[in-house]
């Protein structure tokens, strides 16, 4: 911590009313996000776009800061982080919550599992397509921060935003929304900032990288974690079977 605070004084007047500037549009996205009503929901999603992507141009300032700040390590708690990150973890998990309608008819559990396996497809094609057209270095590949490769496959190249960071906001979003608990919605955010920790601390991710991602994270899990309660999350439904020669599973579409 004193280390992020030494960078962070060295830097120009500028670069901090920037990171002020940052944390109040962070400010508003919460707001946006958490407003049950809406007059114009067009425009308000103009503004929400338009937060995170100034928000996550003028991150770019203070990258480096962040990066020289926080010192590269890596354990068991991190480890965990960037396990709850992890695209397959999550969702096996999607799949266990929905398989419970078909062991204990649970139909809310089951929703929720729907809701984060939509969403976990949703973020993850975002999060690829975005990585691919932008091609950003990775912080390790001492290119600096606007180093872009454009239409880029490789690892090294697909910095943002970061794939891990989308993963566990979205299913943070998901279940916070599912469990409707103040107390198990810190423990699950507390979950998706360990893994943006130790995205940025193992030099893998820029800071930018890793708002960018739990913007689109929390979006994405507002967007279908509002389906869970709501009767069109039924409206189709996947169907698990086997029988001695094969198994698989069918598609079930409500009209």
């Amino acid at each position: 911590m004193r280390s992020i605070l030494k960078n962070l004084r060295n830097i120009n007047k500028l670069t901090k009313i920037i990171i002020i500037l940052t944390i109040f549009t962070s400010f508003c996205l919460g707001q946006e996000l958490n407003s049950k009503t809406s007059t114009n929901e067009h425009n308000n999603t103009y503004y929400t776009a338009g937060a995170i992507l100034v928000g996550t141009g003028m991150l770019f300032l203070v990258d480096n800061a962040i990066r020289n700040g926080i010192k590269m390590n890596n354990n068991t708690l991190l480890e965990f982080g960037h396990s709850y990150g992890e695209f397959y973890y999550s969702l096996g998990l999607s799949g266990s919550l929905y398989l419970t309608q078909f062991i204990f008819d649970e139909k809310k559990i089951a929703a929720t599992g729907k809701a984060l396996f939509e969403s976990l497809i949703v973020g993850g094609l975002t999060s690829i397509s975005i990585k691919y057209i932008f091609g950003r270095s990775r912080p390790y590949k001492e290119k600096g921060v606007t180093n872009f490769n454009w239409f880029e496959t490789e690892n090294i190249n697909n910095s943002l935003p970061s794939g891990h960071v989308i993963t566990a906001f979205t299913t943070s979003t998901i279940l916070s929304k599912s469990i409707n608990n103040i107390y198990a919605s810190i423990v699950l955010y507390g979950l998706a900032g360990l893994t943006v920790y130790q995205r940025i601390s193992t030099d893998n991710h820029w800071l930018s990288d890793a708002f960018l991602g739990a913007s689109i994270g929390i979006l994405v899990g507002e967007y279908f974690g509002n389906k869970i309660n709501s009767k069109t999350s039924q409206n189709y439904n996947l169907i698990p079977f086997y029988s001695r020669n094969n198994y698989g599973v069918s598609f079930q579409l409500n009209l």
